[in-house]
């Protein structure tokens, strides 16, 4: 077994079919062998029969021996109820063993005189004068040649069989493992150009090109985690240099400052939006890692959803106070057993963004109108603010990270651009869809899939 693990898959093939074909080789030989051996001696025997009918017949009829003496190539010897032997055409070998082959068991039999091969059979015949005993016999030497050289032929046959039927796997694996080649040279020069191409599948629908298939939305899947990975990697780099150059400069100034309590008290109040600044940077980069490597598989019911939302809510308002903001919600639908592919605790960071968004974007007041809805197939979550709103042509990469209106709506706010992103990473993971308008104030609107359905009761 350990050194058919070190060979290619195309020699583990051929051996396996070489071992098969092998063994039903040997198996038909010795099963094809043994019909002709039967063939061969039933026929003797049927001739033994038919060498002793006559005198049996004749002893029979008559009660003496009155048949012609045997033809040529026939063995045969006739005893009278004396023991005399009064007919025979028998070798003096056999002659002598007469008495012997009398005494065997009823049938024909197989004996072997000097280097001879003989098939005898011996009939009793009563008759007034008494028991005569008729011998017939066969020499074999020919049926065990003809029988030999049969073997030979089969076992040349068998040989060539293996043989082909080994060249045959070797060329029919190797026409079948062409593609796998192919493929993986392929592989190889895209790997060596450092193209992003899929790899090419062939015309043919088989296992081959779904396996083609497969690999290509595998590579697909991991390369757009890389760039994922990359593009984050590139953004923070970008979005963390601004903020730590600002704090690096305040902490000089606060040191520049160290006589005047007041100028170092300012710095030191402005550093601290700058640390906070970093720290929800750091935040919302762990949850969207988060997010990014967990597949979520906790369900949540309606009745749990609501009171999540109305939670949310009440945190939503304390932090509206300054603002003068004023936040509603309602929550319509009767309980179902319908559950949502998502985790309370997540459902309630969704709420959370977007009613933080909608504050900021209004800090000289405004409302906020919060909606939960449900049916048999989906929940459906509706933000609106009163706001002025996003671009229409920002809407489209609004939920890119770190992508920010160039409007009011994020001028005096500080934020990071992270909120919509681990929104619509929540909702994508949950199977749900996230929309952005700006059709009767901003809207978003957020939906989740039915995971169980039941009837409004």
């Amino acid at each position: 077994m350990k050194l058919l693990r070190r060979v290619t898959i195309k020699w583990r093939i051929t051996i396996g079919s070489l071992l098969v074909a092998m063994v039903l080789s040997s198996v038909a030989v010795v099963i094809f062998r043994a019909q002709v051996e039967h063939i061969l001696t039933t026929t003797t025997t049927t001739l033994l029969h038919n060498d002793a009918a006559p005198y049996i017949t004749g002893l029979t009829v008559s009660g003496s021996l009155s048949v012609d003496r045997p033809g040529r190539g026939q063995l045969v010897a006739v005893t009278d109820p004396a023991g005399t032997l009064v007919l025979s055409s028998m070798p003096k070998g056999l002659e002598n063993r007469l008495a012997e082959i009398a005494k065997l068991p009823g049938g024909a039999t197989t004996i072997v005189q000097e280097d001879d091969s003989y098939r005898v059979y011996h009939a009793t015949v009563i008759t007034n004068e008494g028991a005569w005993t008729v011998v017939t016999a066969r020499n074999q030497d020919s049926s065990i040649l003809s029988l030999d050289r049969i073997t030979q032929a089969l076992i040349v046959s068998a040989l060539v069989i293996v043989l082909g039927f080994g060249i045959a796997s070797w060329l029919l694996t190797s026409a079948a493992l062409r593609p796998v080649t192919r493929m993986r040279k392929q592989a190889e020069a895209l790997v060596a150009q450092g193209s992003t191409e899929p790899l090419p599948i062939g015309s043919a629908t088989d296992e081959l090109s779904a396996l083609a298939t497969t690999l290509n939305v595998f590579i697909s899947d991991v390369r757009q985690s890389v760039d994922r990975e990359r593009q984050l990697v590139s953004d923070a780099s970008h979005e963390l240099r601004t903020p730590l150059a600002i704090l690096m400069a305040q902490l000089e100034l606060a040191h520049l400052s160290r006589g005047d309590a007041t100028a170092l008290e300012a710095q030191i109040v402005t550093a601290q939006h700058s640390v906070a600044r970093l720290s929800g940077l750091a935040t919302g980069l762990l949850e969207l890692s988060q997010l990014d490597s967990s597949s979520p598989d906790i369900q949540s019911s309606w009745a749990e959803l609501a009171a999540e939302l109305a939670a949310s809510v009440d945190r939503a308002r304390m932090l509206a106070v300054a603002t003068h903001v004023t936040i509603d919600f309602d929550v319509a639908g009767d309980p179902t057993p319908a559950t949502y592919l998502i985790a309370v605790e997540n459902f309630g960071r969704v709420v959370n963004n977007l009613t933080s968004n909608a504050i900021t974007a209004l800090p000289d007041g405004g409302s906020v109108r919060l909606a939960l809805r449900h049916s048999n197939s989906e929940l459906l979550l509706t933000v609106v603010d009163s706001g002025a709103g996003m671009p229409e042509n920002f809407l489209p990469v609004a939920f890119d990270r770190f992508s920010r209106p160039d409007i009011a709506r994020t001028a005096n706010n500080g934020g990071s651009g992270l909120g919509l992103a681990i929104v619509h990473s929540i909702v994508h993971a949950a199977h749900g869809r996230v929309t952005l308008s700006n059709a009767d104030g901003f809207t978003v609107m957020v939906s989740f899939p039915a995971v169980g359905n039941g009837t409004a009761g």
